[in-house]
C-alpha cells in the first residue's frame, strides 16, 4: 500500500504528511518522534486495518514548515499545532498514535480535545520529561545561551551522497536499521547544489526555556479520559519510568515489547500492528 502525500494548511502554518487507507474510514493521527518524520510509520501503516492513518511531519521536521525565527519548538506549541490540524481536517472523533515526542504530544492533545479523542496509543513515550522546580534558573540560562550562540551561525551537515546520510542516521542517538534510516533520511534531505543537506530545522536541537515539574508532567496522564495504551521497549529510553507508572497510572494499559526505541519500525512491526488493530477495531 503506497501512501498519499498530503498538505495541511491550518492558516497559521503549513504541514506535510503521508496518508494511508480509505479516506472515509475512521481517522487516526500519527505523530513521530523528535528529529524523525512521518516516514517513521511507513513500515507499520500497510499492516493497519480499517482506518485512515494520517501521519504528520511536525513543525520543523520532514517537509513541514519551520517556525518563524521568534518562535520556539516548545512542546505546548506542538500541541497547538495538532489541535489546529484536527480542526482543519474536521476530525471530530479521532484516535492518536504517537512515538516518543509524538506520544507525549498525543497525551497532551488528548487532555485538551477530551471527548473528541476516542483512543490513544503511545509508543515509547508518555509524559513530558520533567525537571525539578529548583532547576528552572539553569534551564532558562541554558536556553538563552544556546539561542545566542545559534544566532552567531551554525554549520549545517552536507553529504555528497544520500547513502552517507543514511549511514550517519542509522548510528544516531537512537540507532535504527539501514532500511529504516533510508525511509527517514529520504524525507528529511534535499539537494542543495552539489550536496545533500537536512530539511530539518536545526533549532530543534536547542533547549526548551521551561520544563514541567514531575507533578505537572504526570498530571497530563492523570487527566486522560479516553482509552489509553502505552507500548514500551524493553531496552528503550523510557523503560525506567514504567515500573512506577503501571501503578501510578491505572488509566493506562502498558504493553512490553522486544526491541529498542524504534521497535515499531525495526523488529516488532508486525507485533505492534496486530495489537494496534485489536485496539482500534
Amino acid at each position: 500500500m503506497q501512501p498519499r502525500e498530503i498538505e495541511i494548511n491550518t492558516g497559521r502554518m503549513v504541514f506535510s504528511g503521508l496518508e494511508w487507507g480509505d479516506p472515509e474510514a475512521k481517522p487516526v493521527l500519527a505523530l513521530h518522534g523528535w528529529m524523525d518524520n512521518a516516514a517513521s510509520f511507513t513500515p507499520v501503516a500497510p499492516l493497519l486495518k480499517g482506518i485512515r492513518l494520517i501521519a504528520v511531519d511536525m513543525a520543523g521536521h520532514g517537509r513541514s514548515q519551520h517556525r518563524p525565527a521568534d518562535m520556539d519548538y516548545c512542546i505546548w506549541n506542538y500541541v497547538e499545532d495538532i489541535i489546529d490540524i484536527a480542526d482543519t481536517l474536521d476530525l471530530q472523533n479521532v484516535s492518536l498514535i504517537g512515538h516518543s515526542l509524538g506520544a507525549v504530544v498525543s497525551v497532551m492533545v488528548s487532555t485538551v480535545l477530551e471527548s473528541r479523542v476516542e483512543k490513544l496509543i503511545c509508543i515509547d513515550g508518555l509524559y513530558p520529561w520533567p525537571r525539578k522546580a529548583e532547576d528552572a534558573p539553569t534551564v532558562l540560562s541554558d536556553y538563552i545561551e544556546q539561542r545566542r550562540a545559534f544566532r552567531k551561525g551554525k554549520t549545517l551537515n552536507r553529504f555528497k551522497t544520500m547513502e552517507h546520510a543514511v549511514r550517519i542516521r542509522s548510528f544516531g542517538q537512537f540507532p535504527v536499521s539501514r532500511e529504516s534510516s533510508a525511509m527517514l533520511v529520504e524525507r528529511a534531505l534535499y539537494l542543495d547544489g552539489d550536496a545533500w543537506t537536512w530539511r530539518t530545522d536545526p533549532r530543534l536541537t536547542l533547549s526548551s526555556p521551561l520544563r514541567f515539574t514531575p507533578e505537572q508532567a504526570m498530571s497530563f496522564v492523570d487527566a486522560l479520559r479516553c482509552e489509553a495504551h502505552m507500548f514500551y521497549a524493553e531496552k528503550g529510553v523510557v523503560d525506567s519510568i514504567v515500573g512506577h507508572s503501571t501503578e501510578r497510572f491505572p488509566n493506562v494499559c502498558f504493553h512490553s515489547v522486544e526491541g529498542t526505541h524504534h521497535f515499531h519500525m525495526d523488529g516488532s512491526t508486525e507485533f505492534v500492528a496486530e495489537r494496534v488493530n485489536d485496539i482500534l477495531n
